[in-house]
C-alpha cells in the first residue's frame, strides 16, 4: 500500500486526540494531533511549523510524509497514553534539538 492510500481520509473516523508537550509554564505548549483511524489506531500528526523551511528539513527531505492538512508524520499508537509518550519524546528528541541548534540549512531563504 503507498502512502496516499494509507493516509486517504477515508481511512479516518474524524475523531482526534490534541497533545502536548506542556510540562510548566516556563515552555511554550507545543502540540500535535493523532487522528483515530477505522480500526482504532492512531497517527499521530505534527503541522506546527515555524516555518516551511522547518516542515522541510524535519520531514521532507528525511522522506517521511508530510502534507499541509495533516502535517509531519510522527508515528501510530494505540492507546492516548502511547500518544502523548510518543509525542514528547518527538519533542525532547528532534524537535527541540532542531530548533536550538541554531541555524537551518535554509536559512534565509524563506
Amino acid at each position: 500500500m503507498n502512502k496516499q492510500m494509507y493516509f486517504d481520509s477515508e481511512n479516518y473516523t474524524g475523531y482526534h486526540l490534541h497533545v502536548g508537550n506542556w510540562k510548566d509554564e516556563l515552555n511554550p505548549l507545543i502540540e500535535g494531533i493523532a487522528w483515530v483511524r477505522q480500526d482504532g489506531s492512531m497517527d499521530l500528526f505534527f503541522e506546527d511549523f515555524k516555518t516551511d523551511c522547518e516542515r522541510k528539513e524535519l520531514f521532507i527531505d528525511k522522506g517521511y510524509f508530510c502534507e499541509k492538512f495533516l502535517g509531519g508524520y510522527i508515528g501510530t499508537v494505540k492507546t492516548d497514553e502511547e500518544a502523548y509518550v510518543m509525542f514528547q519524546k518527538w519533542v525532547d528528541e528532534v524537535l527541540y534539538p532542531y530548533r536550538n541548534k541554531g541555524k537551518t540549512s535554509c536559512e534565509g531563504t524563506e
